[in-house]
C-alpha cells in the first residue's frame, strides 16, 4: 500500500508541473518570415508592409524576436522596423516594416534584407524589393527583361507573350528545377502595340512550392519603374496581364 501511495503521490507533482509550468525552449526552436522576397511601390508618404513569422514551436507567453538588417541600398532613415512578434499559444506572428519616400531616387530599384535572430534557426531572410512610384505615361520602351525569382520547381513554369490577333511573339520554359531564390531572366524586344503575358505552371501552384514563394516581373530594360506584368507566389494554374508599348 505504501508503494502504491508513493506512485499515486509522484504522478500528481508531474501532473501538476505539466498543468502550471510554462512552456520551455531545448534549442529546437527555429522562427522565420513566411516569404522571401516583397516587391513594393513606395507611394509619397511611404507605405508599411506586414510580413508573416512562422515558429516550429508553441508558447504560452507572447514572444518577440530581435530583427537583423543583413543588407541594405537605402540609409537607415528611410525604413523603420517594427517589432517581429509571435502571440502566446500560437505558431504564426508579424513584422511590419515601413518604407520612406522621400530620400529615394527616381528608377533606382532598392533592397532591405532581414533576418530574425534566433541562434540556430535556418529559416533564410527577407528582401524588400522596392521602387519610388513615379508616374509615367508616355514612356517608350519595347526592350525588355523578364525576372523570374524561381521556386524548387520550375520546371513546371512557362511564359508567353501575345500580340493582339492571339499569335505568340515571345515565350520560354519549362526550367530546370532550381534552388529556390534563383534568377532566371530572359529579354524580350516588341514592335509597338497591344499584348498580353501570361506565365503558367502545371502543377497548379504558381510560383510557390509548399515552402518557398517565387516573384515574376517583366520590365522596361531602360527603366526598372516601369513594369508591364509583375506577381507572386500561388496564382494557381495561369496569371495574364494586358499591357500596351506606345510608339
Amino acid at each position: 500500500m505504501k508503494n502504491l501511495f508513493k506512485i499515486f503521490f509522484v504522478f500528481l507533482m508531474v501532473a501538476s508541473c505539466e498543468d502550471t509550468e510554462r512552456v520551455t525552449f531545448d534549442g529546437s526552436t527555429a522562427v522565420g518570415f513566411s516569404e522571401s522576397i516583397i516587391e513594393l511601390s513606395v507611394p509619397v508618404g511611404g507605405v508599411t508592409s506586414t510580413v508573416g513569422l512562422v515558429s516550429t514551436t508553441i508558447s504560452s507567453e507572447v514572444r518577440t524576436f530581435d530583427v537583423t538588417v543583413e543588407d541594405s541600398t537605402v540609409e537607415s532613415s528611410e525604413y523603420v522596423i517594427g517589432s517581429a512578434t509571435i502571440p502566446a499559444n500560437s505558431y504564426e506572428g508579424t513584422l511590419d516594416v515601413t518604407l520612406n519616400y522621400d530620400g529615394l531616387e527616381d528608377f533606382v530599384l532598392n533592397s532591405l534584407t532581414l533576418s530574425i535572430d534566433v541562434p540556430g534557426s535556418a529559416f533564410p531572410p527577407v528582401t524588400f524589393s522596392f521602387l519610388k512610384e513615379y508616374d509615367i505615361t508616355t514612356f517608350v520602351c519595347g526592350d525588355l527583361k523578364l525576372n523570374i525569382v524561381a521556386d524548387n520547381y520550375t520546371s513546371e513554369t512557362t511564359w508567353e507573350v501575345a500580340d493582339s490577333s492571339g499569335s505568340i511573339v515571345a515565350s520560354g520554359g519549362p526550367y530546370d528545377d532550381s534552388i529556390a531564390g534563383t534568377e532566371l531572366i530572359s529579354n524580350i524586344s516588341l514592335a509597338a502595340g497591344d499584348y498580353t503575358f501570361t506565365i503558367y505552371d502545371s502543377y497548379g501552384d504558381g510560383l510557390f512550392d509548399g515552402t518557398n514563394t517565387g516573384t515574376y516581373n517583366l520590365y522596361c530594360a531602360a527603366q526598372t519603374v516601369v513594369s508591364y506584368a509583375s506577381g507572386s507566389g500561388n496564382f494557381g494554374a495561369s496569371e495574364s496581364t494586358d499591357f500596351t508599348i506606345v510608339e
